[in-house]
C-alpha cells in the first residue's frame, strides 16, 4: 500500500537527515582532519630520533693488482668474496703476450699510488672487487683530512669493469677493498651540523636495505660549510664499489616525555608549558628539552638540573595535561602578573 506523506512532513524529514549528517561531520570527521577539538595533550613516554640527509664520498683503502706478464686468466673467486693476503683468486696461464694494457686512464690516475701491486695473488686482505674508477688514491684515508669540498667535486669518477679472461703486462685486473675500516666524508650547512658532535655514535642509512653503525670522527669548519668525517668498521655489500653516496644520518634515540612543539612556549626567557590542574586552570611549568626533531620533543620528567641556577627544577610528570598553542594563556598570565605588581606598588 502506498503511503502519501505530506510535503511539509517530507521537508522536515529532509532537514532532519541533513542535520544528522552535519552533526556526524562535526563530531567524527572534522576533528580527525583539523584536530580543532584537541586543545590539550596528555604527556606520555616516548622517543625522538634526529635524521638528516646528506651526500658525500666513501673513503677506503684499496689495493689494485696489475698483471706481471701477459696471460690467460680464469677467476676462481667471485666479486664480493672475502680474501686474505697472498691468496690465489685466479688460475693463470702466462702466454708471453706483450700488448698494451687495458684501462690506461685508470693507470694514469694511479701513477704515484702506493696501492698498486704487480702480482697474481692478493696484495692485501679484504673484499675482492672487479671494478675500479681511478679515485682510489684521491679518496684514500691518508688524504681525507686535507681533502677540500672543491677538490672532491673535481675528482673524475668513471667506474670500469676490470674482469677479463686475458691480461697484457701491467694491466689492472682486480682490486681488494679493506672492509675493516672505512669512512664517509661530507660537507653540511651549520644548521644541519649543530646537533652533531665528535665521538657521537650514529647510524648511516646507506641504501634502502643497508644501515650501518658509525662514529663521527671529526667536524671541521671549511669556508661556509662544515666537513664531517664518519668512521665505521661495519661491512655492507655495496662497500667495495661505493664512492659517491646519498645517505641518511640517524642519531641515537632520546627517551623521555613526548610533547608536540606547539605546546612549548617561552616565558621570561625560560621554556615551559601550561599544565592543567584539577580545577581546570592552567599554570606555567618549566621544561627541559632533551631532543627535538622540529615537530616533537622529548622533555625531562619530574625534575632536571639547571646549571645556571645550580639548582634542581621540578617539572612535568607523565600523564600531565598540557595546553596546545598556549599564546593566549601566556598573555593572560602576564597580565595577571602586571596586576599583581601594580597592587604591590599601591600597597607601598
Amino acid at each position: 500500500m502506498k503511503i502519501n506523506i505530506p510535503k511539509k512532513i517530507q521537508k522536515y524529514i529532509i532537514i532532519y537527515i541533513i542535520l544528522l549528517l552535519a552533526l556526524y561531520l562535526v563530531i567524527e570527521i572534522v576533528p580527525r582532519v583539523t584536530n580543532i577539538f584537541e586543545t590539550t595533550q596528555i604527556l606520555e613516554p616516548g622517543q625522538v630520533q634526529l635524521t638528516c640527509d646528506a651526500s658525500g664520498y666513501v673513503i677506503k683503502t684499496e689495493s689494485i693488482a696489475i698483471a706481471p706478464e701477459g696471460a690467460d686468466v680464469k677467476f676462481v673467486k667471485k666479486e664480493g668474496s672475502a680474501v686474505r693476503k697472498q691468496q690465489k683468486v685466479a688460475n693463470v696461464h702466462p702466454d708471453g703476450t706483450e700488448g698494451n694494457p687495458s684501462h690506461k686512464d685508470i693507470l694514469q690516475k694511479l701513477e704515484n699510488y702506493d696501492g698498486v701491486y704487480e702480482t697474481w695473488k692478493t696484495p692485501s686482505s679484504g673484499i675482492l672487487c672487479f671494478y675500479a674508477d681511478g679515485a682510489e688514491q684521491a679518496l684514500h684515508p691518508d688524504r681525507m683530512d686535507s681533502l677540500t669540498r672543491e677538490e672532491a667535486e673535481d675528482i673524475s669518477i668513471k667506474e670500469k669493469n676490470l674482469e677479463t679472461d686475458h691480461v697484457n703486462p701491467g694491466q689492472p685486473f682486480y682490486k681488494v677493498t679493506d672492509d675493516n675500516k672505512w669512512y664517509v666524508v661530507c660537507w653540511m650547512k651549520k644548521s644541519a651540523v649543530k646537533d652533531f658532535y665528535e665521538g657521537q655514535a650514529v647510524k648511516l642509512q646507506m641504501s634502502e636495505e643497508t644501515k650501518v653503525d658509525a662514529t663521527i670522527r671529526s667536524i671541521t669548519k671549511e669556508e661556509k660549510r662544515y666537513k664531517i668525517i664518519f668512521y665505521s668498521d661495519m661491512y655492507f655489500k655495496e662497500l667495495p664499489r661505493a664512492r659517491e653516496v646519498d645517505f641518511t644520518i640517524e642519531s641515537s634515540e632520546q627517551s623521555g616525555l613526548l610533547i608536540d612543539n606547539e605546546c612549548i612556549i617561552e616565558k621570561h626567557g625560560e621554556q615551559g608549558v601550561y599544565v592543567r590542574n584539577k580545577n581546570g586552570d592552567y599554570h606555567f611549568v618549566r621544561v627541559n628539552v632533551v631532543e627535538t626533531d622540529g615537530k616533537e620533543s622529548v622533555i625531562s620528567e619530574s625534575s632536571f638540573y639547571d646549571p645556571e641556577a645550580e639548582d634542581i627544577v621540578y617539572t612535568v610528570s607523565v600523564y600531565d595535561e598540557v595546553l596546545k598553542q598556549p599564546d593566549k594563556e601566556l598573555k593572560k598570565d602576564l597580565k595577571e602578573e602586571e596586576k599583581e605588581k601594580e597592587k604591590e606598588k599601591n600597597k607601598k
